[in-house]
């Protein structure tokens, strides 16, 4: 006999699983029944339902809990046949009679009596004020202290049409019992006199008492052990959002509906019965292959809710026992598809095994990190609503209509359900939380999850990293669409075109500096002469690397152009650098050359051939070019740049690449011979190249100064009045420290290098001017994408735009596959800027200069940037930093550059860095570094409403100015310690308010005394939901303040929370009263003092 396959084992085991869920469901019958309890006082509620009613408390004035629904009824409807049918559902069911109160912060039921009478409330209206109706029926809050849980309402619109909106808090009902209403209120209706239905003897408020009682039993304990090992590990699922998550979420959601297409259900369907699993199962793995293609992440954790009716007794009961549990898919080692759905249907089997101990008991239970804004354990829920739990909507004679109300809130991220239609189609519907994502990445998402789903379907064996979830319109709109159509590229070397412009207009200003002009003419005969010493007595041939070590001025663009004419490649190096990196660049460029001056010669190491240029080497050589061949695709300059391992990598760019970036940039500008373009940066770095040759090939003037007078903002601004500069590239760190309004002629700006904030934007840009945000890295020649900036305001940061002529832009996962839009991916730039490579380094080169499979014409390559971005709806790149900059706090992704973003939103910030300090510890923190002016405590109080706790800094120092490298960008090296002292301990507890928090606090959460610091967070503590509103009671009665829940998730530090008490009092007494209060204690003694604190406490 053989051993049994893989696929045998896993049928076996899956039966296993399915007779272990039989068994739990028979053993749950034989144990004790639930049994009534007396309608007396205040009962116990479920523990589902203590959980909700805690978050009810935590959106108090948002109706985030409602379950609507609506309908159109034409025909000749009875209203008080339909009236009576509704109170005797009502009368029936304790569940819709219930109201809730809770006592010292724990929550408890009280059940009406039911109603002899009742009328249905109608209104008279229009078809216009249809939707307005049924928005103020659904968005009302319930008052679940003093009022029922639902709301009926009839809105007459003639005498045979009407429409009925019916809504209930979730506290009370679930999806089984909206099936259980629609359902009775159909018989009532159609027979009110032969209806009968047997009464309840069970109802809610049993099951509660019983659940109390098992909760303190041995069967949750195993449960709870089983939920242990599965979440073990479990991370956040990092979804990047359309917005900013906001700490103090409103709940504000908005609902998507539709259905996949029929040929897509039908194949869904035979594939679950043909596989031998379930629905959700397969719809399932299909959702977390595309979470991951979205994330990059491979464990895919899900919430899903259960029924919660395991037991008989419940099933006719209408009330609120829907369970969520966690669902993980493990997608590493990229398995395939089939595998993946029969290892979710394993997962859901278990989970359903263990669906008894009720979700928020299992986050009180677990202790998963509580950050504000963010569900805990799950923020995504999948699910499937099955086709006997759909409500059916029938009044006998009238014609039903199904509306949609939008009840504008959710309780997830995102809540993805799969509706088992009757007609055997498959619905889609989608409740989504529009404080995070817009409706055009809603309808994508249903897109994708079409697209994955029908090539899992066709190729069930495919591995998962190999199938689609781009429908093919997208594909190559991401691809090809959102790229330039790609042209000829000027056939000229660099220098020629410099030669062309120079024939052109000889005497026209070729650069001013420190007042002075060379000409065109000037610059030309001087590179001549330089080139033929260069051939002739340095034996440069083409492809060699010649160094130039120059102060600013006119030397420096003719060397270059020398450089160039000669056959040569220059290697810019800055006179700042340390003599160790100057020998070290030239050693490993093995330099035929440098061309430097007397004063600086000395830097060069004695080995190295040296060229000056303030001597008579250049008399008497001729002003004309040396006669040599050089090819577009030889090198013209080499730029190194720091990379990632520490050492400088010398970075080769070719002349083609470099004619392409002029040309473009004198395209795109409409650069003349008018222009006066600011040489702003550091000559060692590859935006010299735009300051320089971008000028020269366009015939304009360059403006130069030395590095003192650029570096000092007010010599700068001077500057640029001064010589009228009509173009600059400045980096947004020093653009900032300047002043716009007494620059008219400045035409345009090209800002880059780092990312910046709308602020900066709207202060520069006016009518005349443009804006431009440039991203480029060296490996792609200076700027390979550029976004004009709209004249209009902008209210966040700009995009970095659309790829530049003749270059492509593909934003790709790891696996290198184009992402779809809105979704992260790193930036590869294909095209014509691309670098040769590294000098030397094949490795490297082969590295990040990979083959393009995208390519127009095989054989190209795409260089992979290492910056994170996405492709946002209008076809515009968003820069998310660098994929390397992202760091983890608390188990979470932080990109820093969302954080200086929201600090520079804060009026009187200028500039601002963020930083991690003691990364890679558990005590990691975060802090800021602010140029302006600024209250600490308003400032994080501001980011508190922008961002989630986990991302607002700890610490925040304030800076003249941000220190700055050579090349204008932040010197991180040199930002001071935030915590010079070295401290990190809690502080201790400064005020009365402080220390009676901290005593409330450690004995709710049974902690030593004296053990809680005024930086203590509640929930690092150990505090869980039921602890928050008990806490909140507490506070009431010591301090006769009442503060909403929520406060405590936006203030969560003992100092922070203390400080709100006190604001609270202080509003509530008048600060005129509290005046006097501070006075009196002002005029005490230090014996009174005393004596009054310990009579006090």
């Amino acid at each position: 006999m053989s051993a049994p396959n893989e696929r045998d084992v896993a049928d076996i085991r899956r039966a296993l699983l399915e007779r272990k869920v039989r068994q739990r469901v028979a053993e749950k019958a034989e144990r004790e029944k639930i049994v009534p309890v007396p309608r007396t006082g205040k009962m116990a509620i479920a523990e589902q339902q203590r959980f909700l009613w805690f978050l009810h408390q935590m959106v108090a004035g948002a109706p985030v809990y409602n379950v609507p629904f609506a309908m159109r009824l034409r025909g000749p409807l009875d209203v008080p046949r339909l009236s009576e049918a509704l109170r005797g559902i009502v009368a029936r069911h304790e569940s819709l009679r219930t109201r809730f109160g809770d006592e010292h912060g724990v929550p408890f039921q009280t059940v009406d009596p039911p109603p002899e009478t009742w009328e249905l409330p109608v209104t008279d209206g229009t078809e216009q004020q249809i939707q307005e109706w049924i928005d103020a029926q659904v968005r009302e809050e319930f008052d679940l202290r003093n009022r029922p849980p639902y709301r009926f309402g009839l809105l007459r619109l003639g005498p045979q049409d009407h429409v009925l909106s019916i809504v209930w808090h979730h506290i009370v009902i679930d999806g089984w019992s909206s099936r259980q209403f629609a359902e009775e209120l159909t018989a009532r209706y159609e027979d009110p006199q032969g209806a009968r239905f047997p009464e309840l003897t069970l109802q809610p408020a049993d099951f509660a008492a019983w659940q109390r009682l098992w909760l303190l039993s041995e069967e949750p304990a195993k449960q709870i052990e089983y939920w242990h090992s599965a979440v073990d590990g479990m991370e956040p699922l990092e979804w990047r959002t359309d917005r900013q998550r906001p700490s103090a979420p409103t709940g504000a959601g908005r609902i998507h509906e539709t259905r996949l297409p029929d040929d897509l259900a039908r194949r869904i369907r035979e594939t679950a019965k043909a596989e031998g699993v379930s629905l959700l199962a397969l719809t399932m793995a299909g959702y977390q292959v595309l979470l991951n293609r979205y994330t990059g992440q491979e464990d895919i954790a899900l919430g899903s809710v259960l029924s919660g009716r395991t037991r008989s007794e419940i099933e006719p009961m209408m009330g609120f026992f829907a369970n969520t549990v966690v669902v993980r898919g493990d997608l590493r080692g990229n398995p395939v598809f089939r595998d993946l759905v029969h290892a979710t249907n394993d997962h859901i089997l278990e989970a359903m095994a263990h669906q008894d101990v009720p979700f928020g008991r299992l986050v009180e239970e677990l202790k998963p990190e509580r950050l504000p804004g963010r569900n805990p354990l799950v923020a995504h829920l999948f699910t499937l609503l099955p086709e006997p739990m759909i409500a059916r909507w029938r009044l006998p004679g009238v014609e039903v209509e199904m509306l949609t109300p939008q009840p504008e809130t959710t309780r997830f991220d995102i809540t993805f359900q799969i509706n088992d239609l009757p007609d055997g189609g498959l619905g889609v519907w989608i409740e989504y939380s529009s404080e995070l994502f817009d409706h055009e990445r809603i309808e994508r998402l249903v897109e994708h999850f079409t697209t994955v789903m029908t090539d899992a379907l066709s190729r069930p064996d495919a591995r998962v990293d190999a199938l689609d979830i781009m429908p093919d319109e997208e594909y190559l709109r991401v691809l090809t669409a959102w790229n330039p159509e790609p042209g000829e590229v000027d056939g000229r070397l660099l220098h020629e075109l410099f030669t062309a412009r120079a024939a052109e207009a000889p005497d026209a200003v070729a650069m001013r500096f420190a007042g002075e002009n060379l000409t065109y003419r000037q610059l030309d005969e001087r590179s001549d002469r330089l080139a033929h010493v260069l051939v002739d007595e340095f034996k440069v041939t083409p492809g060699r690397v010649v160094g130039v070590l120059l102060d600013r001025g006119f030397d420096l663009p003719a060397a270059e152009l020398g450089v160039l004419k000669a056959g040569g490649a220059w290697l810019p190096l800055d006179p700042q650098y340390p003599p160790e990196r100057l020998a070290y660049q030239l050693g490993d460029a093995d330099v035929a050359a440098v061309v430097t001056t007397s004063d600086l010669a000395d830097r060069v190491p004695a080995d190295v051939a040296r060229l000056l240029l303030d001597t008579d080497v250049l008399d008497g050589r001729p002003a004309s070019p040396p006669k040599v061949h050089v090819a577009q695709e030889d090198t013209a300059y080499v730029i190194y740049t720091s990379g990632s391992t520490g050492t400088p990598k010398g970075v080769m760019v070719p002349h083609r690449a470099v004619v392409n970036f002029c040309t473009t940039f004198q395209r795109m500008f409409s650069v003349t011979p008018d222009d006066r373009i600011l040489q702003f940066s550091n000559p060692a770095f590859d935006v010299s190249v735009s300051d320089v040759f971008s000028t020269l090939t366009a015939g304009a003037t360059i403006v130069g100064a030395p590095r003192s007078e650029l570096l000092d903002p007010e010599q700068l601004q001077g500057l640029l009045e001064r010589e009228r500069v009509t173009m600059v590239d400045i980096p947004p760190a020093v653009l900032g420290l300047l002043d716009p309004a007494a620059l008219d002629d400045l035409r345009v700006c090209f800002i880059g290098m780092e990312p910046f904030g709308a602020d900066l934007v709207n202060r520069w840009s006016k009518p005349g001017r443009e804006f431009h945000n440039g991203y480029g890295p060296t490996e792609v020649t200076v700027t390979c994408v550029d976004y004009l900036c709209p004249p209009e305001p902008l209210d966040g940061p700009p995009p970095i735009g659309r790829a530049m002529a003749n270059q492509r832009a593909y934003v790709l996962d790891r696996a290198l596959r184009p992402v779809p839009v809105g979704v992260p991916g790193e930036l590869h730039m294909a095209g014509a800027g691309l670098a040769i490579g590294y000098l030397g380094r094949p490795g490297q080169t082969a590295e990040k200069f990979l083959p393009d499979p995208f390519a127009p014409t095989p054989g190209e390559r795409m260089y992979a940037t290492g910056d994170l971005v996405r492709w946002n709806a209008d076809g515009n790149l968003e820069f998310l930093g660098r994929v390397d900059r992202q760091v983890k706090l608390r188990g979470l992704r932080v990109e820093l550059g969302e954080i200086e973003h929201a600090i520079e939103t804060f009026d009187g910030v200028r500039q601002c860095v963020v930083t991690v300090r003691d990364q890679g510890t558990p005590s990691a923190w975060l802090a800021a570094y602010v140029v302006g002016d600024f209250e600490q405590d308003a400032l994080r109080e501001h980011l508190s409403g922008l961002l989630p706790l986990h991302m607002v800094p700890a610490d925040y120092v304030r800076l003249e100015q941000l220190p700055l490298t050579a090349t204008g960008k932040v010197d991180h090296a040199r930002l001071p310690d935030p915590r010079p002292g070295g401290g990190t301990g809690p502080a201790e507890l400064s005020t009365d308010t402080e220390r009676r928090v901290a005593e409330i606090w450690q004995s709710l959460l049974s902690l030593e005394p004296g053990s809680v610091g005024a930086q203590d967070n509640f929930f690092v503590l150990g505090g869980n939901s039921l602890q928050v509103t008990q806490m909140i009671s507490r506070v009431r009665d010591a301090f006769q303040v009442t503060l909403d829940p929520r406060r405590l998730f936006s203030y969560p530090l003992l100092s922070q929370f203390a400080a709100q008490i006190d604001d609270a009092q202080r509003a509530l007494l008048g600060e005129d009263e509290v005046a006097k209060l501070e006075a009196q204690v002002a005029g005490l003694s230090e014996e009174e003092l005393d004596r009054l604190l310990k009579e006090s406490s």
